[in-house]
């Protein structure tokens, strides 16, 4: 495409967890690197088109995130045709506008709520403008049959407006014997033509690591960025119970990862799932506690935002850690709040284990720079074996992702109560921790 004619660009994303912004802000960079003169405007759909209810919607998922709640968020996909319906009006007059007024030359959609009434947008944009607008929509779910909330809208379109949407995404995960054609034609109703394969919409740091892996035979520093007082005290009080000797400073605290650790991190998510992130912290103390192995283990976690004199996450864990009786001695928890990419990407290459949930955005992540065992968190309260049961403890988009991590990357579905038996290689052979695998 010719970047000389796209110097206005409309960005279509959504609030709610951070895979639909962190896509739009990752397409935003990239257009001002080609070209600094270009003019970016950005629609967020939820606070934008929907005002106050889109406000509550956005409250109501990240709640639902912190608890776990995954049938609040099924219910988020079952109720995307009544809200594309109902808010129809306020999308299709917001975007049509902004187009005409802002003398829009390209459009790019990092989210799947009213496909229906952009497009019709675009559709009159085009009579009125004689510009020939398309939707570029950035899949930011991993391409399977479950990513349905992305899938069906564009299917359900006229063919006519079906060609105005371009579809960007990475090879699918597909069926025996069906052919990529295939998986498109029956998800969405598009042909290759209309699919533009591209690589993962990663922030630069995870593209960095993809090419230059971070190097476990030599020492690795990593700052901890801090944001209040309070905040750093709990983070060095609850270090402070193991053996690792971290260099504190005003803002940061620098830690130095040696060659012998063993590495893990917790990351459930933008907005954590507490009851999970501290039952896996609780579990990995006791598998130390259980299996006593020679080298040290850092366990990082990230908690959502702290403020103090509130019973946070980052407070929760403090206090877990304090209150553990016969604390193993070679392992040291290192808490955390939200860091930038430039933390996430090495420590994620480091890490010979992590623990996260599926969601679009995190799973191309680890993807591109994992080298360890990805152990996904389901909110499946089940006491069974059947991976495809626990795929019920997640939204279906997640399950599709955690599918798709499970067929590249041999991911495998853990819960806080599975996760002392269905890892124990983990801490019975260490020297061999990259290659074990544990079956839930």
């Amino acid at each position: 495409m010719d970047n000389s004619h796209n110097k206005n660009v409309l960005i279509i994303t959504l609030t709610g967890g951070r895979g639909h912004l962190e896509a739009a802000e990752v397409k935003a960079d990239k257009l001002r690197a080609q070209d600094p003169s270009t003019s970016i405007t950005q629609i967020d759909i939820f606070l934008d088109c929907f005002g106050v209810v889109g406000r509550f919607f956005a409250l109501l998922w990240d709640f639902s995130q912190r608890k776990g709640f995954a049938r609040v968020q099924d219910f988020f996909t079952w109720a995307i045709p009544f809200a594309d319906m109902l808010f129809f009006p306020f999308i299709f007059s917001r975007i049509l506008y902004t187009l005409v007024n802002k003398k829009i030359d390209r459009i790019i959609d990092t989210q799947n709520i009213g496909t229906s009434a952009i497009v019709q947008a675009i559709h009159w944009a085009r009579k009125i403008t004689k510009k020939p607008l398309i939707l570029e929509k950035v899949l930011t779910e991993l391409p399977t049959e479950q990513a349905c909330h992305f899938f069906r809208p564009i299917k359900k379109l006229s063919k006519k407006h079906r060609s105005m949407v371009q579809l960007m995404s990475t090879t699918p995960l597909t069926r025996k014997n069906q052919t990529n054609e295939d998986f498109w034609l029956e998800t969405c109703g598009l042909t290759s033509s209309s699919i533009k394969a591209e690589g993962f919409p990663l922030r630069p740091h995870f593209s960095k690591f993809m090419d230059t892996p971070v190097s476990s035979s030599e020492p690795l520093d990593l700052e901890i960025a801090l944001h209040s007082k309070g905040e750093k005290e709990l983070i060095t009080n609850t270090i402070a119970k193991g053996s690792l000797e971290p260099s504190v400073r005003d803002r940061t605290i620098l830690i130095r990862i040696e060659p012998t650790d063993v590495v893990s991190t917790i990351l459930l998510g933008s907005q954590p799932t507490e009851f999970a992130t501290l039952g896996y912290a609780r579990a990995y103390i006791e598998a130390m506690r259980q299996h006593k192995p020679r080298e040290r283990h850092l366990l990082f976690v990230f908690c959502n935002h702290h403020f103090d004199h509130r019973h946070t996450l980052l407070k929760r864990m403090h206090d877990m850690v304090q209150k553990t009786k016969n604390y193993p001695s070679k392992i040291t928890i290192i808490p955390m709040c939200f860091q930038e990419a430039s933390f996430l990407a090495p420590l994620y290459s480091r890490s010979q284990a992590t623990f996260t949930r599926s969601g679009g955005l995190t799973s191309m992540e680890l993807l591109s720079v994992a080298k360890g065992q990805i152990w996904i968190h389901t909110e499946s309260r089940h006491d069974h074996t059947d991976q495809e049961k626990h795929g019920f403890g997640m939204p279906c988009w997640e399950w599709g992702n955690a599918t798709y991590l499970k067929e590249k990357k041999g991911a495998k579905l853990i819960t806080p109560d599975s996760f002392l038996t269905s890892c124990k290689s983990f801490f019975t052979e260490p020297s061999h921790a990259e290659q074990q695998s544990c079956s839930v």
